[in-house]
């Protein structure tokens, strides 16, 4: 087994932040469920025979060094790259068949990864139908970058830019939302309260 799947088990680096009340799959969650992942980039291991269950409404922490493959990991969920082995699988259907679909999970990153020639509140609605376009202004008035819906991104901070990629994310009621460390540039305050938001959504 690898280095990260013994750091999963072995060590418990892996640790629940909240159990679902329920083992019944909410309206707005999904379980997901990985079996004897292998992932390769030539002929370096990334990840081998990892398994794991993850029920929805569950928050999971998966903690690491740096390089032990937690990013992977995500693209791999998110269907951003392909496994070389292995399967992950989505309420007990394989892949995205019966319901989910690649618009059911969004993906905060580590860098925000706004448009620059885009304002925050055209970021925030990118891909939402017209009849819910307004939503991008409630969320971003929620993640306190109301009164900056109109600036360009290299306008805002860091910390700023984060928050309206977190809007962006929330935007579209994800069934799964994958955060790859995206709260690391924010200070202490504004993290809480970004993760406090994240939890009530």
């Amino acid at each position: 087994m690898s280095n990260l799947n013994l750091n999963f088990y072995d060590n418990n680096l892996i640790q629940p932040i909240a159990e679902p009340e329920s083992t019944t799959t909410p309206a707005n969650g999904a379980d997901i469920l990985i079996e004897q992942l292998y992932k390769f980039y030539g002929d370096v291991k990334v990840l081998e025979d990892l398994d794991l269950n993850i029920q929805a409404g569950e928050f999971l922490a998966i903690v690491g060094r740096s390089g032990c493959g937690k990013s992977t990991l995500l693209r791999l969920i998110a269907q951003l790259e392909k496994a070389s082995y292995g399967e992950i699988k989505f309420q007990s259907a394989r892949h995205f068949r019966e319901g989910i679909t690649n618009a059911d999970i969004r993906v905060m990153f580590q860098d925000p990864r706004l448009l620059p020639w885009k304002s925050v509140l055209h970021n925030v609605q990118l891909g939402l139908p017209k009849d819910q376009q307004q939503l991008a202004a409630t969320l971003l008035e929620k993640v306190g970058l109301k009164d900056k819906a109109n600036h360009w991104p290299a306008q805002l901070s860091g910390g700023q830019r984060q928050r309206a990629a977190l809007a962006r994310a929330l935007s579209h009621a994800p069934r799964i939302l994958l955060l790859d460390e995206p709260l690391g540039a924010l200070d202490a305050l504004t993290r809480l309260e970004m993760q406090n938001l994240i939890e009530r959504l």
